[in-house]
């Protein structure tokens, strides 16, 4: 079979990319796949695109294909297309209005994608009750993945703690459905003023609190980022919502637990289970969490012990044959 994914762009590192291109490289084992970016056409170095998914920028290369697969609002105007293929999806990492919620061409571009009459594939039980509720006609239509974790890019490894290491993901954001409030930077702070070693890193330079981590990092370089997680007992990740975030999960290969401020989304992470799970509100609330699961060294290991088990339950081999079921049935 021919599919076409659609991906927003390629040279800048984001997790949705990610997904997305690994979503291309392992339909690519079985059938003919191309990766349809607008803006560009590049293999980028950051992560590996196989060599059998072709990459194009050329409308004309994706008419006459037998599945269309539309990953963002960016690309919902390719449904009416002449010449596209007959069967199309839509798979939304996330509620993408949310990320620009001022901009009102946008927000419609959001629904329509949100409101169409295709299957929909989403990462989150939250954005599944979204839609149902402004769109009730997707009710029978629309159904819930989850997200796995590469092994060859992060491999599951037993690390020794100090107990004392925190590190910070997503430190600098624009991004208002993110981490608004700057809880993870101030609780960092002040966990470096009880004398705890302050990680971090975003895919930005550092302009936020700029004196607090003593170690920050920006970009996305596979090598740096597993050594993070390899030093780091806690990963702190505060944001007001996400679908389906992947740095938790590429915390649990090296032991890493996760205290999660979150007030919708990241479904797979339960309290007290594979993560200490807690709403996004204060820094107090943050901090109090932080500081208590860094003090008890029987829960660190009993949530250390729990994460190698969930990200391995639930790998790529686990979420992607329910993946193709999807496709291939609707």
């Amino acid at each position: 079979m021919k599919i076409v994914l659609t991906i927003p762009i390629l040279s800048i590192p984001h997790d949705g990319t990610r997904i997305i291109i690994e979503w291309a490289n392992r339909l690519s084992i079985k059938h003919n796949v191309t990766l349809y970016c607008k803006r560009e056409i590049i293999r980028p170095n950051w992560i590996n695109i196989s060599q059998q998914v072709r990459v194009t920028n050329n409308v004309n290369d994706i008419r006459g294909n037998d599945m269309l697969i539309i990953c963002s609002p960016h690309s919902i105007h390719l449904k009416d297309v002449v010449g596209m293929p007959e069967k199309k999806i839509i798979f939304l990492q996330m509620l993408e209005h949310l990320f620009k919620p001022g901009d009102i061409g946008w927000f419609e571009k959001c629904n329509r994608t949100y409101g169409c009459d295709l299957p929909t594939i989403v990462t989150s039980e939250w954005n599944k009750r979204h839609i149902n509720q402004h769109f009730p006609d997707k009710k029978e239509n629309i159904y819930v993945v989850g997200n796995g974790i590469n092994f060859n890019d992060f491999p599951i490894k037993k690390c020794k703690k100090d107990g004392k290491t925190v590190l910070i993901e997503g430190w600098e954001s624009n991004n208002p459905s993110k981490d608004c409030y700057q809880l993870a930077p101030t609780v960092a702070q002040m966990l470096r003023d009880d004398g705890y070693t302050i990680l971090a890193y975003s895919q930005k330079p550092i302009k936020i609190f700029p004196d607090t981590p003593n170690e920050y990092y920006y970009g996305n370089s596979k090598s740096w980022i597993n050594r993070l997680y390899e030093r780091a007992s806690i990963l702190i990740k505060a944001t007001k919502y996400d679908s389906m975030s992947l740095s938790p999960l590429e915390a649990m290969t090296k032991g890493c637990v996760t205290v999660r401020a979150i007030a919708f989304g990241d479904e797979e992470l339960i309290h007290n289970e594979n993560c200490i799970r807690l709403p996004y509100s204060t820094e107090a609330d943050l901090y109090r969490e932080a500081t208590n699961l860094l003090e008890d060294e029987e829960l660190q290991e009993t949530l250390r012990k729990n994460c190698y088990a969930s990200i391995q339950k639930h790998s790529w081999n686990y979420w992607f044959p329910k993946i193709e079921e999807i496709l291939f049935s609707v």
